[in-house]
Order: structure tokens, then sequence, then C-alpha cells
């Protein structure tokens, strides 16, 4: 391919925001992606996975920052509350609240501002997936909470599991976290802005709050 999607300019661009880490301490949180620039805690107590971040127009257009408006940036702060963590503005980096924030895909899809919903390469999964554990055992010891079944799916192969064969909702549901060795724990949620047929409201906060209670449990 010699499209801007192509893998290289992928990993190009992955290795652009790599070596913005270095401006950074490691409790001053790190910039892996443009998501990390509002939730930005290290160590964590808790990460947040989503599948990627959005449309080169959306960081141009917001200069690289998340927006207030975006239906997803309220519906987590909304669901964080939940758990017990009150995160800042999305215009502003949050390194405080205890919780960062990342994504399976590193690179920016091209699009207009309104297009974030635009599809993704599975092969741009596979070349962000060793940056993805970096993140993940660079955060400390945290609860994992993966946004969709697709980035729930990369970081179970980012270390080296597989996600068993059953719907996504049953997944959602389960009472008990994937282990990540001895002390990280995964859960899996539905996307923050999903669509009422597949997750309505009243259901996001009750899963939510089952990982509220899971937490509460074993602090």
């Amino acid at each position: 391919m010699s499209s801007w999607f192509s893998l290289e300019n992928h990993v190009a661009l992955v290795l652009v925001w790599l070596i913005l880490r270095t401006r950074h301490t490691r409790n001053n949180g790190v910039e892996v992606g443009p998501w990390s620039r509002w939730l930005a805690s290290r160590p964590a107590k808790v990460i947040l996975i989503g599948q990627d971040w959005g449309t080169d127009g959306y960081f141009r257009d917001y200069r690289g920052r998340d927006v207030a408006s975006n239906l997803t940036n309220r519906n987590l702060i909304e669901f964080l509350a939940l758990l017990g963590f009150e995160v800042g503005p999305p215009n502003e980096t949050d390194r405080k609240s205890g919780v960062f924030a990342t994504n399976a895909i590193l690179c920016l899809k091209k699009g207009a501002a309104n297009a974030l919903s635009a599809p993704v390469k599975q092969e741009w999964f596979s070349a962000c997936r060793s940056f993805l554990r970096w993140t993940i055992e660079e955060s400390g010891l945290p609860t994992l909470i993966a946004l969709g079944v697709r980035a729930y799916g990369s970081v179970l192969q980012a270390y080296g599991l597989t996600a068993k064969p059953v719907p996504f909702r049953e997944v959602v549901a389960a009472v008990s976290p994937v282990h990540l060795g001895a002390q990280r724990r995964l859960f899996a949620v539905f996307h923050p802005a999903a669509r009422p047929k597949d997750r309505n409201r009243l259901q996001m906060r009750e899963d939510w709050a089952r990982i509220s209670g899971y937490i509460s449990q074993r602090a």
C-alpha cells in the first residue's frame, strides 16, 4: 500500500508518540497517544483501553485534544465516577485522578472530524500490540477496562491469551475479570457511546457498577 493508511506510516506515527515519552517522568504521565493527553495518571489505578482515538481531521480541528461535547467523554466521566474516580475535563491533562487512557491502535485514521466511527484494519492492532503491552506494564499494577470487543481482544492477544468464543455481552456481564499475571485484572465493557440496541445507558451503568463492586471488595 502506498496510501496514508500504509503500515509504514502507521508505525512511524506510533514512534512519534513514543518519542514524546521522554518529555515526562513516570509519575507525571507519558503521552503514548492523544488520549493520554487527557487521562495521564501514572502510576495508575485504572487504565482505560479504547479501540482507536479518532481521525486526523478530529486531531487537527481540536489540536490533538478531546472535547467535552464528545458523547464518549461525557459518558466516561459519569461511569468513572461510579468507580470513585473524579477526572478533569477532556481539554485539560489530568495526572491526579488515578486514571490513565490509551488505545489499542495508536495511529489516526484519515478522515473528517465527524468520522470517528470509520472502520479500522486488523493489521493496525497487530502493529501496535507490543506498544500496548509496554504501556500497561509501565503504568503500575492497575485494573484494566477495555472499551469494546476489539480493544478487549487486542489486550488479550498482547498477553498471549485468546478470547472465549462467547457473545461479548456475556464477557461484559462476567463476575470475574481475566487475570493478566498475578496482580492485573482485565474487565470488558461496551463502548461508552454504544448504540442502544447493543447496550443502553442503564445497562452500561450496571456494567461499571459491577466493576466498582469488584474493586471495592479487594481494596
